[in-house]
């Protein structure tokens, strides 16, 4: 089970470090630049490319986790859907539901499930001290259900996987358009593709937003119906 999921976790950072390594080679050939990394070679140049594409894409979800989930997606979205879908005031789950599961992780770790606004903080500040406290919660749960299915560490395998695949593409698409500028403006003949490759990253890079939305709903999802299913047993 822990190979497969370090399995997960190296596809999750190799396949973006390679797309990105190939596209930037890309780029920099229709605005002339020749960069020195073969994509055609032996076993000796393949062995490099794949670390190359490793590494690249470790630094991507470094990235990708520091930038594009704290200032962007999680303001996007109120917060992760595992700590949203718990406060009193959303309506993902049934109250009855939301009930169940507070139930169900007070009686198995003997904590307090009571998500409340601390007293004398503005507004803001009192919904995040709600989110980190449903957080926990959800950590909670998560795992107690660690061992039960892989569903949640695939969904969150993939969640990482699109998260980073968002950033990179937006990335390469602000790279596409610079470079669109400077062949415009030197007059090469390769500027209408690097247009055309800014307007492919753009819808890349939305589809990628739409599938990293899915799948962190998908995680929390599981997680929780696993947690009620097992504990309830």
């Amino acid at each position: 089970m822990i190979a497969k999921f370090n399995l997960y976790d190296f596809i999750a950072n190799l396949i973006p470090g390679l797309v990105f390594l190939w596209c930037i080679h890309l780029l920099a050939a229709l605005l002339g630049i020749n960069i020195p990394i073969d994509f055609a070679g032996g076993l000796a140049e393949t062995s490099i490319l794949v670390a190359l594409g490793f590494v690249a894409g470790l630094m991507l979800q470094a990235i990708s986790e520091r930038f594009v989930q704290r200032n962007f997606l999680l303001p996007r979205w109120g917060g992760f859907p595992s700590a949203r879908w718990l406060l009193p005031e959303d309506s993902h789950f049934s109250k009855s539901y939301k009930d169940q599961i507070s139930a169900l992780i007070a009686e198995r770790f003997k904590v307090s499930t009571a998500i409340e606004s601390p007293s004398g903080c503005a507004e803001a500040e009192a919904r995040n001290a709600k989110l980190k406290r449903a957080q926990e919660l959800f950590y909670l749960c998560y795992h107690f259900v660690d061992n039960l299915s892989p569903r949640p560490q695939v969904f969150n395998a993939q969640y990482g996987l699109f998260r980073c695949l968002f950033g990179q593409f937006a990335l390469l698409c602000i790279l596409a358009i610079l470079g669109f500028l400077v062949a415009f403006i030197a007059q090469r003949h390769t500027a209408h593709l690097l247009f055309l490759l800014a307007a492919l990253f753009a819808v890349c890079s939305w589809l990628s937003y739409e599938r990293c939305k899915k799948r962190s709903e998908d995680f929390a999802q599981s997680v929780y119906d696993l947690f009620v299913a097992g504990a309830a047993k």
